[in-house]
């Protein structure tokens, strides 16, 4: 959701603690729900990493501040800042540039 909601321009980082109603509009808190309720929970867990931003690095011996230089580089939404699960294809990326294998 922290990802959707960065998409429609709210600013990172995203306090779970907030009200959604502070952060988006009536007609995108009716989109939220509608979504959570139709669409494939596994299917759209499956488009993100298993990890996030901070320990992919770590797992694949990036530096840290190398992988949020990319991340800002490529514009990817990072609502939690480095605790941030990526996208699959945005951990691809990530690995494909900066890992050290």
């Amino acid at each position: 959701i922290a990802d959707v909601l960065c998409g429609w321009g709210v600013p990172a980082p995203i306090n779970p603690s907030d009200m959604l109603g502070d952060m988006i509009t009536g007609e995108q808190a009716f989109a939220i729900l509608e979504a959570i309720h139709t669409l494939d929970m596994g299917a759209l867990n499956d488009r993100y990493a298993d990890y996030d931003l901070a320990t992919l690095c770590n797992e694949y011996d990036i530096d840290l501040a190398d992988g949020f230089e990319l991340a800002m580089k490529e514009g990817w939404n990072l609502p939690f800042g480095v605790r941030t699960f990526l996208r699959v294809e945005q951990e691809e990326h990530l690995v494909e540039t900066l890992a050290k294998l």
